[in-house]
């Protein structure tokens, strides 16, 4: 495995493991970041985060992660070789805007960068792109020559993909939002449904069958908050008409999906700025007088 720093504050990540046993790999991400990896051989299970995908050979991934992110892969056994660009959000961000590219997926995974993890799978390495990869690990080149010819590489690699991802033709595009927004409705009708016991992202963008970062970004242009915002949201409204028909705060915590109370009424006080508690007194019927 080489890392080289070229210029424009990209990493290039050159990694060719032979036939071996299976390994396993730990890293933390240093600072914010977004790449791209170009796998030529050998598939690999990656998590970062809790986000889990697994790459297959000719695949080619995006990856956005903010500093102190963990990831672990495991390796095959039968051979690795994958090249990989590394790039701070700003620098990939002010790239991007120099050559009239500031929409599109990269720029918006860069723009989330810093907040959380996304990964998505942008297609397959064509026959032009494996021989430009295969070129990087077979250059007679050496010093500086090597140097320069990888960075021209790694650029051609960066510029395929832009022009993959950024944004075509406005008809393409209309096709695509109502696609997506078909995708979302049906994740918030599953979520509607199953509030007290909801699927993770990664669970609810297969059965939409979409990626996470569409399913996270176009649930919040689309419905103005997150994904577990929008769970948080319904168990409370749940919560609060238990609790005004008078219902008791365990009953409450029940229907809206808290298993345990004390984490229901810190939950109730972040949303609604009082604790359950109040609310249920509030609704108690009031003792009879009594006359002696």
């Amino acid at each position: 495995m080489e890392t080289l720093a070229l210029r424009g504050r990209i990493s290039l990540v050159l990694s060719h493991i032979e036939t071996g046993r299976r390994s396993e790999f730990r890293y933390v991400e240093p600072e914010d970041m977004l790449g791209l990896g170009f796998h030529l051989e050998g598939g690999s299970r990656f998590e970062i985060d809790r986000c889990r995908f697994e790459t297959r050979p000719l695949d080619i991934w995006a990856g956005a992660a903010p500093r102190s992110a963990a990831s672990t892969f495991m390796l095959p056994e039968h051979g690795f070789r994958t090249v990989s660009l590394r790039f701070s959000p700003e620098s990939i961000q002010d790239l991007l805007q120099r050559h009239g590219h500031e929409t599109g997926l990269l720029a918006e995974m860069a723009r989330c960068a810093s907040e959380e993890v996304a990964v998505v799978r942008l297609g397959s390495i064509d026959t032009r792109t494996s021989q430009l990869v295969e070129s990087m690990f077979s250059t007679p080149y050496l010093g500086a020559a090597r140097a320069l010819f990888l960075e021209s590489c790694a650029l051609g690699l960066l510029a395929t993909q832009i022009d993959a991802t950024s944004r075509g033709a406005e008809e393409a595009i209309g096709d695509l939002d109502r696609d997506l927004m078909k995708k979302l409705l049906a994740a918030r009708e599953h979520l509607d449904s199953h509030f007290t016991d909801p699927p993770t992202i990664s669970s609810l963008a297969r059965l939409v069958a979409t990626n996470e970062f569409s399913l996270k970004r176009g649930f919040k242009r689309a419905f103005g908050q997150t994904i577990f915002g929008y769970v948080r949201k319904r168990r409370m409204q749940v919560a609060a008409a238990e609790l005004q028909d008078g219902r008791s705060v365990q009953e409450a915590a029940r229907e809206a999906g808290y298993a345990c109370r004390r984490s229901f009424a810190d939950a109730f006080r972040r949303h609604f700025g009082m604790l359950p508690s109040s609310v249920s007194r509030r609704r108690a019927p009031k003792a009879p007088d009594h006359h002696t």
